[in-house]
């Protein structure tokens, strides 16, 4: 995976913070912000793009994948923080 692409994939993750795009869309998506990003185009997601992924995510099933991992994230930080005090 290039780097490029990495960095398309990751703003867009971020971006649905847990949500999931059918799997075209999402590629589609990733590839878009690749292209900006690329090119340089200031902002890499714009209103169209975050418009179009807020328009169908949906949030992931209970058991996922990425629920697990975010539960075992959360989990992880609240364990840090306790550690820390």
């Amino acid at each position: 995976m290039s780097l490029s692409l990495f960095a398309a994939e990751t703003l867009v993750l971020d971006y649905l913070n847990g949500r999931v795009l059918p799997s075209t869309l999402h590629l589609a998506v990733v590839l878009a912000v690749e292209t900006r990003l690329l090119k340089g185009v200031m902002p890499v997601l714009d209103e169209t793009l975050c418009t179009e992924m807020d328009d169908h995510a949906t949030a992931p099933p209970p058991w996922s994948s990425e629920s697990v991992l975010r539960a075992t994230q959360e989990r992880l930080r609240i364990l840090r923080a306790l550690s820390e005090t």
